[in-house]
């Protein structure tokens, strides 16, 4: 299971990548992400996968909080 809980990702303190995501994805399903140039795509999957973190809100893969883990841990 996905979820992401209240994520935003703003870039330079005035452009809101993303804002407000809340999503859930089961075991299971399968999505597509489709969106015009700029809508934030790359930046929600770059997110999901904590490429890049976001600036507020919580990610959750398997029932691990993701956004809690040190590099580290992450890398593991």
């Amino acid at each position: 299971m996905i979820e992401l809980k209240n994520v935003n990702k703003i870039y330079n303190n005035k452009v809101n990548a993303l804002k407000n995501i809340n999503l859930k994805v089961e075991e299971g399903d399968i999505y597509g992400i489709i969106g015009y140039s700029g809508a934030g795509k790359s930046t929600l999957v770059r997110t999901i996968n904590l490429l890049q973190r976001p600036t507020n809100g919580t990610v959750i893969v398997s029932g691990v909080e993701l956004t809690s883990l040190k590099e580290a841990q992450l890398r593991d």
